[in-house]
């Protein structure tokens, strides 16, 4: 049972990062983006060939590119380059002519022709079987299995917490408040003077960038990864989170995402089977986050924990200021 919570928890951190670089395309930018999960999936692709050793020629048919077998942090590295620089290709594209639907269908559209890439060229990253065996970096400071996993979900805590440090910082400075004025009223932002199309691919990067490094600790941890294992439908659940946390509030979106994927997503394993239905928990999830939804954007749309605004945060500061002065 520990073995199964430490496993959970590991996972809902790490899609809790991919949750934060949609927060801060779609929740900061006002982009709907469904290229998210894609680049959760090239990060997790890149560290996987930049890490795992050279091919072997002719078992099993296995072949991909590259194989470096550099260290766990250089793979970390190399996801996040190429995710960035895949975010800043596909923004400079699609952000100068494309606004909010269109925008949302040619994200959509991408991640169809990127899977289908992915699965026509087996030189590339193995195809429809996908790499495997990736190495665990801190297997050899650890050799028991549940002292492993739980230093690994260490590590994806101190990770989460310092993106969610630099996400926070972000957002109240100058940049994450023009990008929110942008997403509330483009015409007011561009009379004052503000690029958006600059300003929103900076974003677009940013989000890539974590969606790179969420991926490289995804196949850190599974030690595999291939197509079966990411769809369109892993976006849509991390809309769910958002929406339910608290949009553009980072810790409403971490709180989100482990309702979402934690308690609904695993707690959905525990129902009594129905007879005739062995997977009928996987069909179960998705109706129960769908009815979340819809409940959620009836009865409360601004989420859990509503976006923060600089008027509360200056009265919070003016109010512990008071509370001080008083004691």
């Amino acid at each position: 049972m520990v073995d199964y919570l430490i496993s959970v928890a590991t996972l809902v951190t790490i899609y809790s990062m991919v949750s934060l670089a949609l927060n801060v395309r779609w929740g900061w930018a006002g982009l709907f983006d469904f290229f998210v999960y894609a680049l959760v999936a090239v990060g997790a692709y890149v560290h996987g060939v930049v890490t795992l050793p050279p091919a072997p020629p002719n078992q099993y048919g296995d072949q991909y590119i590259l194989g470096l077998h550099l260290p766990f942090v250089v793979g970390v590295l190399a996801a996040m380059a190429v995710t960035g620089f895949i975010s800043l290709v596909v923004g400079a594209i699609a952000l100068r002519q494309l606004r909010q639907l269109y925008f949302g269908i040619m994200t959509f559209s991408a991640v169809l022709v990127l899977a289908v890439v992915i699965m026509a060229e087996p030189e590339l990253f193995n195809g429809v079987i996908g790499l495997y065996g990736v190495e665990q970096p801190l297997s050899g400071i650890v050799t028991d299995p549940t002292a492993y996993s739980l230093l690994f979900l260490v590590l994806c805590v101190g990770v989460l917490a310092v993106v969610y440090v630099v996400l926070e910082r972000l957002f109240w400075s100058p940049f994450g408040l023009c990008l929110r004025s942008i997403r509330d009223d483009e015409v007011a932002a561009t009379a004052f003077g503000r690029d958006i199309f600059t300003e929103r691919l900076k974003a677009y990067v940013i989000g890539g960038l974590i969606a790179g490094l969420a991926g490289a600790l995804l196949m850190t941890y599974l030690t595999s990864f291939s197509p079966g294992g990411w769809s369109p439908i892993e976006t849509i659940l991390i809309f769910t989170a958002i929406i339910l946390g608290g949009t553009a509030n980072n810790l409403g979106v971490i709180i989100g995402t482990v309702v979402v994927f934690g308690v609904i997503g695993e707690g959905s394993r525990f129902l009594p089977d129905i007879p005739g239905h062995s997977d009928a928990f996987a069909a179960l999830r998705i109706i129960a986050v769908a009815v979340l939804t819809v409940v959620v954007l009836r009865w409360r749309p601004q989420g859990l924990l509503p976006e923060p605004h600089l008027r509360d945060a200056a009265k919070s500061s003016l109010d512990a200021k008071t509370s001080t002065k008083r004691t």
